[in-house]
């Protein structure tokens, strides 16, 4: 009893605890018993706000937290960007969630990674002596930041950045997978392929001798290296 009158005492002088960027009725918020977010990723700026934030709306009441619980616990889950933004703010500046969700989605949008496109992911080619596998990694990763794209055009994509691996090349010319399902099994048989045939050259060459030279795998090609001649040339 004597708690929750200094409580009413506090909160009728000072406002309830909380952030000063929030109003006083934002900060007024009933905590649900045992409240905890689980394995949701503190926004860093880079990632779409509306995406997160819409993330983190489902994850609070997911754990029967209401839209006071999300205003309050809002500044736990974002990082050095974020919290620059918000204690930046003047006293005040939000009476609502839906207020400082707006706010941090305009603030963030223009400068958050935006997704790539087609034309991103035609940009990805192989390079001398990159092993297949590393190629395959590389625009699976740019072709999972681009939305909407058509398995045509991004099996048309990936066919165009093999400059380097002509038997898959070849390959997907005789017979153009349909789905990048498809595609992907087979680069993967070819980078299986690849990478035996590599571990076959290592140890046939032993650990002590080096690299033999002459293309892409290292082969040493001596038809045209000649010995030089330290015999004595007189004329006469």
């Amino acid at each position: 009893m004597h708690e929750n009158l200094r409580r009413i005492e506090y909160d009728a002088t000072h406002g309830p605890p909380g952030l000063r960027q929030f109003s006083s009725h934002l900060r007024q918020v009933v905590w649900p018993r045992n409240f905890k977010l689980e394995k949701l990723k503190k926004y860093d700026g880079k990632e779409n706000p509306e995406n997160w934030i819409t993330l983190y709306e489902i994850a609070v009441r997911s754990a029967a937290g209401d839209e006071h619980v999300m205003a309050n616990y809002f500044p736990v889950v974002l990082d050095q960007a974020g919290h620059q933004w918000l204690l930046g703010l003047p006293e005040d500046s939000f009476d609502s969630w839906e207020e400082l969700r707006q706010a941090f989605i305009d603030n963030f949008i223009a400068t958050c990674e935006q997704p790539g496109n087609k034309y991103d992911l035609e940009r990805i080619r192989d390079r001398k002596n990159e092993p297949l596998r590393d190629y395959i990694q590389r625009f699976s990763d740019m072709s999972l930041k681009i939305p909407k794209i058509s398995h045509d055009e991004a099996i048309s994509a990936f066919i165009k950045g093999l400059c380097f691996h002509e038997a898959l090349r070849n390959k997907l010319l005789r017979k153009r997978p349909t789905t990048m399902a498809e595609l992907l099994a087979t680069a993967k048989n070819y980078a299986d392929a690849d990478d035996a045939e590599k571990l076959i050259r290592d140890d046939a060459r032993g650990p002590d001798q080096p690299p033999r030279r002459d293309d892409s795998r290292g082969r040493f090609d001596n038809r045209n290296h000649r010995r030089p001649d330290n015999r004595d040339h007189r004329e006469g």
